[in-house]
């Protein structure tokens, strides 16, 4: 413990009039703390500059189809003003405009995208913080951490400013991320600076806050860092089908482009006309013809529509208390196979409560029979045990509420201790009995011990899982006086024990002994030996209404929900069988698996539901070796040791309300209600964003085929070679393809039928067989409308062939040919009704009637500028049922079987112990994961703690310099 004497002096000298027993004083609250805001600043730091919206503007210009297109509506407005200057103008013009709305929509999504990124980042970053205000403990946002603050810290907190310990109950930090140094740090006299976004990897204490912000060392860092975009294995993908795409429209510009330019010579040759300056803006029609395929061809709408379902999806999965970190996550999520679940608060309601114990040799149902039964002399030693070796304490809810806050088993124990005859405050105790030493909880101990000085004597208090500290007690209390414990009461302690668990109860031991003064880190874990048990309490943590119902969805859905806790077995399996996880399957405990043979291991791995008194490498060898057989693994943890579980897994969920900061930043996602059920939204979600890729994918290559396919045919059987949809035209329907569909199709809410079907698997093709059908049938159907409207008008309309009147009926069918594609995209699995749900998705139905209220425009107001006529009100009702036909069509297509290519199951590797080249699951591998959750070493500083000394000038007496 840090000598405080020396630290009296240290508010002053440094000048933030602040106090180390009580914080800021309560006259400085009522304003928030200003006048120290504006002196010190403020605990933000800005984020890095966003790209403004003419950046993004620019940037969208810099594509080369694009340019290819301006530079061609130049030379065409050059040449046609040229020749005739009253008309010669409209073409060059409109093509510019349409190039300018198609990179304005996808700059305005794109920044609009980037404002909802900053939303969520801003909600991540925004913890809450204990501290010490006028004499008072409370929570605050890391925002609101001022200099001078005192702030509580603990294992598993991520240092939220720079500061000096003033108490330090075996503090370590890991500060690589700030040094570079791996080893932990202990913080005492000789190291007394904490720095901001460091991690507390043990014990707890409290520190005087010295720099915020920008002013702080992780401020100064972050401020010269910017995060890149980040690219997911899903749209790589669709990068790489779009790239394809592309070739295959390029080469048939190019080929549509030599075979006009090479008509046109040969007509000329064969007719002996000589080459004139005029017929240079044939080749340049034929040049922007070319371009136009191009640029229909070109599906830059593909990274669109991932871009938005994954910023749709995050900001509704945020309402469904899913808070995305990650956004790989969103889709690695539909393809989960097994979740690895912690139990207390995820599965269970983590409202603990002490419903019946074993003390001085009797057992008790109920929690009144104890307080009645129990002596003053009893109660105070209970009461003594309970509130010196806990760090929760009493304070304000943010419903205005009083109660015990921290760790909810210590909350339990506080209320149990508040029913003891004459039970003294916590308090009170506390004051009463200094802390001279504590050994923290921690998974792999199971156990936590505080020894303090009360009078003249020292004693040590424990408590923790009930067989481990059973273990390690000697004596028991009865009737106040410590008894010998004999053979036949351990194995009746080990009945009690069996039986509380056997009903869904978490036993805790509770123990204490007087020792003599030593030196307490040299002594370590031997103090924990030769203690005498005070008593066994049974801790009630009920199941999750929604649970088991949520764990039967998963099961339907085909994932495997498997639970992992610290709990010893008996209490795993009931709470298992509660929630429905524990049916044929096995039930193991973390000794047991650790100590399995790898081929054995292989063997039951499969079969493995419940995990009882787990260690975090048993979590984290769990979950790898699940992997190893191919399967898609979701993890939940809270702890700082669940972290390299959760950043071994395909996706870690840690907690929002229990989870250290460590663990949260481990994780993909957050738990913001640390709900198991909300998982299981976040499993829906993330199929329903792999389905909305493929919906639009659906629509878009249909449409890149029919529209490729009848420019290609019609310029070339054209006598002009020209397109029978001009590039205005080409260009309103790749902005229908690539941002109204995108926005339409990739914000299709999801339906609990997506869990009604299996994950899809990691290698499942984009585009199914079932799609495939889909894709040809649908473009079969429109090359033959549009074709037949082409060719052969007179059978449907009364239009003279070749007119704009004629041409404006091609366009308008094939945009009709479009909508209505567009709904029956909404259905990927053949399934007839294509309008399920259609009503309740007001976006889609509003991007519908946009769509079709500007092609009225576009065709009634539009004129030369885009090569269009007014249409007769039965020539509009024609092109609409045209259009409408492929809804019959597609409900023929969904009725023609097409067997899809089966997934194969989760297998184990081809070698009974591991694949060849893998690395052995083991020591090696787990002190590498640890090394991996934590930061990344960018800093590399050897003197930071000098240049922290020398800029706040701070000299404290006994600390050196």
């Amino acid at each position: 413990m840090i000598n405080l004497s020396n630290l009296v002096e240290f508010p002053k000298s440094a000048g933030v009039g602040s106090d180390i027993q009580k914080g800021i004083p309560e006259k400085e609250l009522t304003d928030g703390c200003q006048a120290r805001k504006s002196k010190y600043g403020k605990n933000f730091v800005e984020p890095p500059i966003a790209k403004t919206l003419p950046e993004l503007i620019w940037e969208g210009l810099q594509d080369s189809t694009l340019i290819m297109l301006c530079i061609a509506s130049f030379v065409s407005l050059a040449l046609g003003l040229w020749e005739d200057p009253q008309t010669g103008w409209i073409e060059g013009t409109a093509i510019l405009i349409a190039v300018v709305v198609v990179v304005l929509v996808s700059s305005l999504n794109d920044y609009h995208k980037e404002i909802q990124f900053r939303k969520l980042n801003e909600k991540k970053n925004n913890t809450q913080i204990k501290v010490i205000r006028a004499g008072e403990q409370r929570q605050v946002s890391i925002y609101d951490i001022n200099v001078g603050d005192v702030v509580g810290i603990e294992t598993g907190d991520i240092i939220c400013a720079d500061g000096l310990v003033i108490d330090a109950r075996n503090i370590r930090c890991d500060e690589s991320a700030m040094t570079g140094e791996t080893d932990q740090i202990k913080k005492d006299e000789s190291h007394p600076f904490l720095l901001s976004g460091t991690q507390v990897t043990e014990g707890f204490g409290k520190m005087l806050v010295i720099a915020v912000g920008k002013n702080s060392e992780s401020g100064r860092a972050m401020a010269l860092l910017s995060k890149p975009a980040e690219s997911t294995p899903l749209q790589e993908k669709l990068e790489a089908l779009a790239d394809k795409i592309a070739y295959f429209g390029l080469g048939a510009a190019v080929t549509i482009l030599v075979i006009l330019i090479a008509k046109f010579l040969i007509l000329n040759w064969i007719n002996g006309v000589a080459f004139e300056l005029h017929m240079f803006q044939v080749l340049v029609k034929y040049f922007i013809t070319s371009i136009t395929i191009v640029v229909v061809a070109v599906p830059e709408g593909l990274p669109l529509a991932v871009t938005i379902a994954l910023a749709f999806s995050m900001m509704k999965m945020l309402n469904d208390q899913n808070l995305v970190r990650h956004l790989d996550s969103c889709e690695t999520m539909g393809g989960a196979t097994t979740i690895c679940s912690d139990k207390t608060g995820t599965l269970t309601k983590n409202v603990m409560t002490v419903m019946r114990g074993w003390i001085g040799g009797q057992s008790y149902s109920t929690v009144d029979e104890i307080s009645k039964s129990l002596s003053r002399e009893d109660a105070k030693l209970l009461s003594q045990s309970i509130a010196i070796n806990s760090t929760a304490y009493e304070g304000k809810t943010d419903k205005g509420t009083t109660e015990f806050i921290g760790s909810k088993t210590e909350c339990a124990l506080l209320n149990f201790a508040k029913l003891f005859p004459g039970a003294p405050n916590y308090k009170l105790i506390r004051t009463n009995n200094v802390q001279e030493y504590v050994i923290p909880f921690s998974s792999a101990r199971k156990r936590m011990s505080t020894v303090v000085k009360s009078g003249s004597e020292y004693h040590i208090y424990t408590k923790g899982a009930s067989e481990i500290v059973l273990n390690n007690c000697t004596h028991y209390l009865r009737q106040s006086v410590p008894q010998p414990i004999p053979e036949n009461l351990r194995k009746e302690l080990a009945q009690v024990i069996e039986e509380m668990a056997a009903n869904g109860l978490r036993t805790l031991c509770l123990a204490y002994k007087t020792v003599p003064a030593q030196n307490w880190e040299q002594a370590g874990e031997t103090l924990e030996t030769g203690l005498i048990c005070l008593g066994i309490v049974g801790i009630k943590d009920p199941v999750r209404d929604e649970v088991p119902a949520a764990v039967r969805q998963c099961q339907k859905a085909g994932i495997v929900v498997r639970m992992v806790t610290g709990d010893n077995i008996t209490t795993a399996k009931k709470i298992a069988e509660e929630c429905g996880i524990l049916t044929d399957g096995i039930a193991i405990e973390g000794p047991a698996f650790r100590a399995l043979p790898e081929a054995e291991l292989d063997r039951i791995i499969p079969r493995i539901q419940v995990m009882a008194r787990s260690s975090p490498e048993d979590k984290y060898k769990l979950v790898t070796r699940l992997k190893l057989h191919n399967h898609v693994v979701a993890v939940t943890g809270d702890g700082t040791n669940d972290a390299p579980a959760l950043k071994a897994a395909h996706v870690g969920f840690s907690m929002g309300i229990a989870g250290t900061e460590v663990a949260k930043e481990a994780s993909d996602i957050i738990l913001m209600d640390d709900n198991f059920s909300s998982l299981v939204k976040a499993v829906m979600w993330g199929r329903n964003v792999y389905d909305s890729i493929r919906k639009f994918l659906q629509f878009q290559l249909t449409v890149n085929v029919v529209a490729v396919s009848l420019a290609f045919i019609g310029a070339v059987t054209d006598e002009h070679g020209e397109s029978p949809l001009k590039p205005v035209q080409l260009l309103w329907v790749n902005l229908i393809m690539d941002t109204m569909a995108a926005l339409a199709l990739a914000t299709e809410p999801p339906s609990s039928a997506l869990l009604d079907r299996k994950p899809y698997g990691k290698h499942d093709p984009l585009i199914t067989r079932g799609m495939w059908k889909n894709i040809i049938g649908q473009a079969i159907y429109q090359l033959l409308i549009n074709l037949l409207v082409l060719y052969r008008p007179h059978l449907l309309f009364d239009v003279e062939p070749g007119s704009i009147y004629h041409i404006t009926i091609i366009f308008n069918t094939f945009v009709m040919c479009q909508l209505f594609n567009e709904i029956n995209s909404r259905k990927l699995n053949n399934e007839l009704n294509v309008f399920s749900g259609l009503f309740d998705n007001a976006i889609f139905l509003g991007i519908l009637g946009f769509t079709l209220v500007v092609q009225w425009i576009f065709v009634e107001f539009g004129g030369d500028f885009t090569s269009t006529r007014p249409l007769t009100s039965s020539d509009w009702f024609t092109t609409f049922l045209l259009g409408a036909g492929g809804i019959p069509w597609g409900v023929m297509l969904s009725l023609l079987p097409v067997k899809e290519k089966e997934t194969p199951a989760p297998v184990a590797p081809r070698s009974a112990s591991r694949p060849a080249g893998s690395p052995k699951v083991g020591a090696s591998k787990w002190n590498k994961a640890r090394t991996v959750i934590k930061a990344v070493n960018a800093l590399k500083q050897p003197l930071l703690i000098d240049r922290i000394r020398r800029r706040h000038s701070v000299t404290v007496p006994g600390f050196g310099k």
